[in-house]
């Protein structure tokens, strides 16, 4: 029987005081619930592993830190690109849950556990789409849909960017999750945002409590859509992970 510790969730609680966010008994309630759902999940072992305090230190609190992003809690539309597990979106939308939330994600038994995740806690407002993001992105209902895109450990930052900047609307964001990101990755990221009428507007170093892991590298590296997408993009699926926009910038 999977249990989580009363001690874990005043951390919680205090790594997002940190952090000037606020939450209910409630919304804490289902932040422990949705880590209970990770760890407890029979078909398939979905983030890699099934102990729910790991799940609410390492993940759950890691995917909250996206709301040091200030426009995101205005957002009405965000989209959470290659989803997994529900990382970084199920924690948003349990803490934003006016904000209409549409996770992305390829595989199957990932996507199957997400549309299980959404039901059981009751997440009016999310909607699962179990496809490759290169075809989501040449979709209208996709393109250029969204205030906020967001991914978390999915790629280098320059396919990221191809994934990402399609679907969000010309004055929205692309909030890309990173740990410790390089002179070269970040050049990359920025020339490949200019192809696709975007640019890199802030980096945003996370802070941590000593308890969840103060040592860790974490930045919320934030594109702005300046412009339409030229129609090309995104490429085939595979491509942008094949052939790198700017690579060698």
């Amino acid at each position: 029987m999977f249990h989580v510790k009363h001690a874990t969730l005043r951390i919680v609680r205090r790594q997002l005081g940190e952090w000037g966010v606020g939450l209910s008994k409630d919304r804490l309630e289902m932040l422990k619930e949705y880590s209970l759902l990770l760890a407890g999940y029979e078909r398939a072992n979905i983030i890699g592993t099934r102990d729910p305090e790991e799940i609410l230190l390492e993940h759950v609190l890691d995917s909250l830190s996206c709301l040091l992003f200030p426009p995101l809690l205005r957002a009405r539309r965000v989209v959470d690109v290659g989803s997994g597990g529900g990382l970084p979106g199920i924690p948003l939308k349990i803490l934003l849950p006016e904000a209409e939330m549409v996770f992305v994600e390829a595989t199957g038994k990932k996507a199957r556990f997400l549309e299980h995740a959404v039901q059981r806690l009751g997440l009016r407002g999310a909607r699962v789409v179990n496809d490759r993001v290169e075809e989501v992105g040449r979709e209208s209902g996709h393109r250029s849909a969204y205030d906020v895109a967001l991914a978390r450990a999915v790629a280098a930052l320059p396919v990221l960017a191809e994934y990402c900047v399609p679907l969000v609307r010309v004055g929205g964001h692309v909030v890309a999750m990173k740990g410790r990101i390089g002179e070269e990755e970040l050049r990359g990221g920025g020339a490949a945002a200019r192809i696709l009428g975007a640019r890199i507007s802030g980096v945003i170093e996370v802070t941590r409590l000593p308890e969840v892991g103060e040592k860790k590298k974490r930045e919320l590296i934030v594109l702005e859509k300046e412009g339409e997408t030229p129609g090309q993009y995104p490429r085939k699926t595979g491509i942008p992970a094949k052939r790198p926009l700017a690579a060698g910038v």
